[in-house]
């Protein structure tokens, strides 16, 4: 049976003893912006998402005599499968109270659904610590801080990135293929910091690096658009973006409700959409949230065809207005999903 690979950078403890949790729901012992990486398989055609193997590469750091980097590894590994396959690379970043198994399988399915020119996408699943487990109101702002601590670990990876696309591939050939960034709930908050953290470092390393950036139920504040020390400098790396929405989405409700939080970015879309930055695109996802998360409203990004037609669409450079199963509602200044597309 086909195999389907999924590539991981964590930032959670390493647990070599847990092969069934091999990373938890703690930060990394060498600190917030130590990194981990490796890759999981999963049977491509079974009817259930299921594990089948996972690999951690080697890290061996200075001053030990034979040092070995993972990110060497994962990036040589993730540029032969975009080269020999022809495919582009999808990076997902999941969202509060997800274990790291469950975010391996999100990213599995992702990975099941979203085709580019009939082929899957190669997915990247980059993984914080969040809790994993429902405590009311402990765990939200745990996994809170946790997102915001992690914005240097995804900053590391970024400038990783940047790095071997300027001088390690001088010595490859070039894939011409595009990476794009998804991300689900509060992985829009790892972003946003993640995003400051390169800010702080770098400024000129803000460069166009992603075709498509597509933020799925954000839970950020609906002015992140309008000031540079939140998301209004993301379209600086990359092409488009589009932000997913739901008005009806529970999960935020309750995020503004018991939480304090302002109005999220995820239920209505940008508080001012005359000030977001014109790369910006907005759809309205309320048509098919109930069939993919019926209690929440939330968790959309999987279990639904419908978005994961749009999804596929975006990432292959479709214009907006060329995407089938939209339409445009002026007062919003946004798109539509018309109707959900029977599965199968």
């Amino acid at each position: 049976m086909p195999i389907l690979k999924v590539f991981f950078a964590t930032n959670r403890r390493y647990q070599p003893e847990r092969a069934d949790q091999p990373f938890g729901s703690a930060g990394s012992d060498q600190g917030a912006a130590a990194l981990r990486f490796g890759h999981a398989e999963f049977e491509a055609e079974a009817k259930a998402i299921q594990r089948t193997g996972l690999e951690v590469y080697p890290e061996r750091l200075a001053p030990d005599p034979d040092p070995v980097l993972g990110s060497d590894r994962f990036l040589a590994a993730l540029h032969r499968e975009m080269h020999d396959g022809s495919t582009d690379t999808l990076v997902f970043i999941h969202g509060f109270n997800v274990s790291f198994d469950e975010a391996l399988k999100s990213a599995a399915q992702l990975a099941r659904d979203i085709r580019i020119e009939g082929r899957r996408v190669n997915l990247v699943l980059f993984s914080w610590p969040s809790d994993g487990a429902m405590v009311p109101y402990m765990s939200y702002y745990s996994d809170r801080e946790d997102a915001r601590a992690s914005g240097p670990a995804l900053a590391r990876a970024f400038l990783r990135l940047r790095d071997f696309l300027r001088e390690d591939l001088v010595s490859h050939d070039p894939c011409d293929r595009r990476l794009h960034i998804m991300t689900h709930s509060m992985g829009a908050y790892v972003l946003r910091h993640g995003l400051q953290a390169i800010r702080v470092k770098d400024p000129r390393a803000l460069v166009r690096i992603f075709d498509q950036i597509l933020l799925v139920a954000p839970d950020e504040d609906d002015d992140a658009f309008e000031t540079d020390d939140k998301l209004k400098l993301l379209s600086q790396i990359a092409r488009q973006v589009t932000v997913y929405f739901n008005p009806n989405d529970r999960a935020l409700a309750i995020s503004d409700i018991t939480k304090g939080n302002p109005d999220r970015l995820g239920s209505d879309g940008p508080r001012l959409v005359d000030l977001i930055p014109k790369k910006v695109e907005l759809v309205d996802c309320q048509v098919c949230a109930p069939s993919a998360d019926p209690k929440g409203l939330h968790s959309y990004h999987v279990n639904s065809p419908a978005l994961a037609a749009d999804i596929s669409a975006v990432l292959m450079g479709q214009q907006a207005d060329q995407i089938d199963n939209r339409r445009y509602v002026p007062s919003k200044r946004a798109w539509q999903i018309r109707k959900e597309i029977p599965a199968g």
